[in-house]
């Protein structure tokens, strides 16, 4: 471990690793300390192991759901009737990357949406060959949308983000087929939007989980395509 000094703040000291704690002993600890959770809350965590940067130690992305906090805030708030109607959205999930190397976790990063869902991530190379990058899907109520990553100076960096459905259920709904394709100025791969169809929404019984099989229409609505210079994704259009 390292020396503890008086110039080292307390979160400084909680995010050290320790070789005698486990790496779920270790995410606890620094979720707690981060968000500032008291210890009688339950909350929610998932560790999504994978290979993340250049090295060969396998890194991972966390994720923490505070669904009860985000109910018990709603009670108290005397508004949890309009809450409700809004899926009780706001800043109850969150991520956290764990470097393989250091053996340190980033502070949070908040992404605004349902308590209800869960974050879904998954893992693809998409600026390169070499590293996966982070794909994170997240709803606000009956709209999904999906959040890009690649990790830079060990940290996670958001790339692009766009919608994948909205208005599930209803007359208007919308949705987005997402694929991929070799880059057009660069060795990052292109991220194309056609427009998209869901074939499974005859019945829904939870909005918050529901999974969707999205058909393309043939029709592409945008290609985008990755600058490194400014480190995100762009479109002509």
């Amino acid at each position: 471990m390292l020396s503890c000094t008086n110039s080292k703040t307390e979160k400084d000291i909680q995010n050290e690793p320790s070789k005698e704690m486990t790496l779920e002993e270790l995410v606890v600890r620094h979720v707690e300390a981060d968000l500032e959770i008291p210890h009688d809350e339950k909350f929610t965590y998932e560790i999504h192991k994978e290979y993340l940067n250049n090295d060969s130690l396998i890194d991972a992305v966390i994720t923490v759901n505070r669904l009860d906090f985000a109910l018990e805030e709603a009670r108290l708030s005397g508004n949890a009737a309009k809450k409700a109607e809004i899926g009780f959205s706001g800043r109850y999930n969150y991520v956290f990357y764990y470097d393989g190397i250091s053996k340190k976790i980033t502070p949070s990063i908040s992404i605004a949406s349902s308590p209800h869902a869960k974050l879904k991530v998954r893992f693809q190379p998409i600026i390169n060959e070499f590293k996966n990058d982070v794909i994170i899907d997240y709803v606000i109520r009956n709209a999904r949308f999906r959040n890009y990553y690649t990790i830079i100076n060990n940290a996670p960096k958001l790339i692009f983000q766009w919608n994948v459905y909205d208005f599930l259920g209803e007359e208007k709904e919308v949705a987005n087929f997402i694929t991929y394709d070799k880059g057009s100025y660069s060795d990052a791969q292109d991220i194309l939007i056609f427009d998209g169809k869901i074939t499974n929404n005859k019945s829904i019984e939870d909005i918050y989980n529901f999974e969707p099989k999205i058909e393309s229409n043939e029709k592409l609505i945008h290609r985008f395509f990755y600058l490194e210079k400014e480190g995100k994704y762009f479109t002509n259009k």
